[in-house]
């Protein structure tokens, strides 16, 4: 009979264990999806988060971490620690490694430049850009984008040092940095639409390796079903739009 509760005690504990995720997202200051604000740089904060935990059921208990956005795509891919990536556009190579949520949130293109730019623009590329990001979905190809900048620190020396012209972003994310400090869209750069582009969707990318992937997915899709039905979404991303603080 004891041998039995303990079993069951164990098995419990598994199920628990197993029911624990953990999503990544960009270190690099992601606003409104997600970042971390200077008074609590331990903390992981933002639209992303505050979908997720409101989305899924118990028991399933989301941690969040922030890291290189190339790495958090690695990780989750090979299953390394992170089963979910926040805030993903698609294309057809993640979809071979990544299951994909219904789309949580919708993203307007916009095109960004200096305000008083160098003045020997010698440019090498049209577009800068951050490593890892998915340019594909702005219109862009590889070739046409210098994404070796592993942050917006780095992207905005290139651009001032003349080694590119201007580079994408979405509207949204560059009001957001502004709030944050990390950039300063009114006095540092023009921005403009971005000819052609239309609004991107973002999604919760599962990692087709991740326990229960298929499950999680399912679970997840419901929750994201009733916060939309409800008018949550809207109200979380006003709130995080509005003070991002």
């Amino acid at each position: 009979m004891v041998g039995r509760r303990i079993l069951a005690v164990l098995l419990l504990a598994a199920s628990t264990v197993q029911a624990g995720v953990t999503a990544c997202g960009g270190d690099n200051q992601w606003p409104p999806s997600s970042y971390r604000l200077p008074a609590a740089p331990e903390q992981v904060v933002g639209y992303s988060p505050d979908v997720l935990k409101a989305a899924l059921p118990a028991p399933w208990k989301p941690d969040f971490r922030l890291m290189p956005f190339a790495r958090c795509l690695s990780s989750a891919a090979q299953g390394e620690g992170v089963q979910i990536v926040m805030g993903a556009s698609k294309t057809p190579e993640r979809e071979k490694q990544f299951l994909f949520s219904q789309s949580y949130l919708r993203l307007n293109p916009v095109a960004a430049s200096l305000r008083r730019p160098p003045s020997a623009n010698r440019a090498v590329r049209e577009w800068c850009g951050i490593h890892g990001f998915n340019y594909k979905a702005f219109g862009l190809t590889d070739a046409q984008v210098d994404s070796g900048s592993a942050n917006y620190a780095d992207l905005m020396r290139k651009l001032e040092a003349g080694h590119c012209r201007q580079f994408v972003e979405y509207r949204e994310v560059l009001l957001g940095l502004g709030k944050l400090g990390v950039l300063d869209p009114v006095g540092q750069l023009v921005y403009r639409p971005l000819p052609g582009a239309k609004p991107v969707d973002a999604y919760f990318m599962i990692s087709r390796r991740a326990p229960q992937a298929e499950r999680l997915l399912a679970q997840l899709n419901v929750g994201l079903s009733r916060l939309e039905a409800r008018g949550e979404l809207k109200r979380l991303l006003a709130e995080r739009l509005q003070n991002q603080r």
